[in-house]
């Protein structure tokens, strides 16, 4: 069991360093990339802006037009985040690698101690599966937007329709296309076609590394709740060093949740602001269709031809919206597992048996521990990450979308 477990975490961080290396991000240095890949992100940065800036003028082309307005709404927030993603990766690489390196030598340190490793992995999957989950959504939800650009084109084909519009990948306005079938419609296709590789790699690549950082952190922090079980059980010299390396591995991990907090405070920033947009954004373009059976999305793909949406629609908006609400769960998830984990590190110091043999050097390292606050994540210290943001973000998308379908009333 212990080793199908070990294989299962080596299949899984390899996995997460795949993605990771093909958007572009791993942090390597000089000696071990190439000079494009190094910066690689630049480009990742330059498409990610100027998908803004056509998604940004896309909604202010149709502010008066609000279903069609949420429509652009719900990428633009996406572009953003990607942006946002690089941009953070980029300009901590230097301790990206620091992360990495005092991560995996303590992790590494923890499992060639056998008897640790089923402590340690009984929360691998709950780690590893929505690792999976986000990239598989994130590629459906890319090449849903690509396929419905090639299903129109192939549709006008059939219906001998003409002129002919020719549509982008993603809801963008540029000044330089008019719709028609010319050099410039095919460059921008294919940049948007490159720009979704990014999305896909980006998006799953920095979300699950994410993850994977704090399964690791999770994962010493049992192994050193463990090794305080054996406090009071051995020679006074022997405790002493059992929590004194609880007290350096403590300090390691303080310095990740730092650099952490670093790269992924502003991430978890931008990504509460563009859930809540792009969630309220999916929920109004759903309730578009006036329905009176309580199985809406049943009710839609059995009757799509009496509705205001249509099934590419639905399968967009389905996938997207689930795609924001996964990221928006794990992030909150696994901030409330790391609190949770380094609580009861120090309940367990708390409760070894320091206090049996009256011993002052003892006694002390465990003061030291308890006097440390535990290990909570912040994002740009506004906030806790927790579950309670998680539900703070769909409060939130509901009020948004109550207050567009306000609106929209209002223009009707």
């Amino acid at each position: 069991m212990a080793t199908e477990q070990l294989a299962m975490y080596r299949q899984y961080a390899s996995f997460i360093k795949r993605m990771v290396f093909c958007s572009g991000l791993w942090p390597v240095t000089k000696t071990e990339s190439s000079y494009f890949y190094r910066h690689l992100p630049i480009l990742t940065i330059f498409s990610g802006t100027f998908m803004c800036y056509g998604g940004i003028t896309f909604c202010i082309e149709n502010l008066d037009n609000i279903k069609v307005f949420t429509k652009g709404l719900s990428p633009l927030g996406g572009f953003a985040l990607v942006v946002v993603k690089v941009m953070m990766f980029f300009l901590y690489r230097k301790q990206l690698r620091e992360l990495n390196y005092n991560l995996e030598s303590m992790f590494e340190e923890i499992l060639e101690k056998i008897h640790y490793r089923p402590v340690v992995f009984s929360l691998l999957n709950l780690f590893r599966r929505p690792a999976y989950m986000i990239y598989y959504l994130m590629v459906f939800t890319v090449l849903s937007y690509i396929c419905r650009a090639f299903l129109l084109i192939i549709y006008q084909i059939i219906k001998n329709i003409d002129p002919k519009y020719y549509p982008l990948p993603y809801p963008a306005i540029f000044p330089w296309l008019d719709g028609s079938f010319n050099f410039r419609y095919q460059i921008q296709f294919l940049f948007e076609l490159q720009f979704g590789w990014f999305m896909v790699f980006v998006t799953s690549g920095v979300d699950t590394a994410y993850g994977f950082y704090i399964f690791q952190m999770v994962g010493i922090l049992r192994a050193m709740s463990l090794e305080c079980e054996k406090v009071g059980k051995s020679s006074d010299e022997l405790d002493i060093i059992l929590l004194r390396n609880c007290i350096k591995k403590e300090i390691l991990l303080l310095r990740c949740r730092d650099i952490i907090q670093n790269v992924y405070g502003p991430v978890v920033l931008n990504l509460i602001v563009s859930s809540v947009i792009v969630l309220c954004g999916l929920i109004f373009q759903m309730f578009q269709v006036r329905l009176n059976n309580l199985f809406i999305l049943f009710y839609i793909l059995l009757f799509i031809e009496k509705t205001e949406i249509s099934i590419e629609k639905v399968v967009m908006v389905v996938l997207y919206g689930l795609l924001k609400m996964t990221q928006a769960f794990i992030y909150s998830w696994y901030g409330n597992i790391l609190a949770v984990e380094s609580e009861t590190f120090r309940r367990n110091v708390y409760c070894c048996g320091w206090y049996e043999d009256g011993n002052i050097k003892l006694m002390k390292d465990v003061l030291f521990i308890l006097t440390q606050k535990p290990i909570v994540l912040t994002a740009c210290h506004f906030f806790h990450i927790s579950l309670d943001l998680f539900v703070k973000i769909l409060n939130t998308s509901l009020s948004y979308y109550f207050l567009l379908q306000t609106i929209d009333e209002t223009y009707n």
